[in-house]
């Protein structure tokens, strides 16, 4: 293995590394008047970039939850929201401000406004992880994302 000059990468790992290419990100998703959407823009081996619109009155549709192995960053682009944790509802969340929920913080928002709610979502959790492993703050599994319901030990 050939190491290159003043790094710890070999010749064989850089010749990937050159192969990778940016991936453009559209941010444009249609206004809801009722319900919610989700749309995954990328992702990567750790993290998922992700927009969400939800309308007036719309939140997660499964109340307040933690992620058990993921942490994640919300971003408002459009609207407002009303973020809650544990200890009550937190400040509003408005237009360019964000909110970052640590792995295992239980939380819940919602929409409040008359307009729709615009979010940017990014989430991030370990190699081998399971982005899915949600649960409610009695214990309880919320069923995942991929369909599969998560199985939690030693909560509750």
């Amino acid at each position: 293995m050939t190491m290159t000059k003043d790094t710890l990468v070999s010749e064989e790992q850089l010749k990937d590394l050159r192969k990778i290419r940016p991936q453009a990100v559209d941010l444009k998703i249609p206004f809801l008047s009722a319900g919610m959407s989700r749309d995954l823009l990328c992702s990567g081996e750790n993290s998922t970039f992700r927009i969400h619109c939800y309308s007036t009155g719309m939140g997660e549709d499964h109340g307040f939850h933690a992620h058990v192995e993921e942490e994640h960053l919300f971003i408002v682009l459009h609207g407002e929201a009303i973020f809650s944790s544990l200890d009550g509802r937190l400040p509003p969340t408005k237009k360019n401000q964000g909110i970052w929920i640590p792995k295992g913080c239980f939380y819940e928002f919602i929409n409040p406004g008359p307009e729709p709610l615009v979010v940017l979502r990014f989430g991030a959790c370990a190699q081998g992880a399971n982005e899915s492993l949600r649960v409610t703050p009695e214990g309880d599994p919320i069923k995942g994302r991929m369909g599969a319901v998560a199985k939690v030990v030693g909560i509750g």
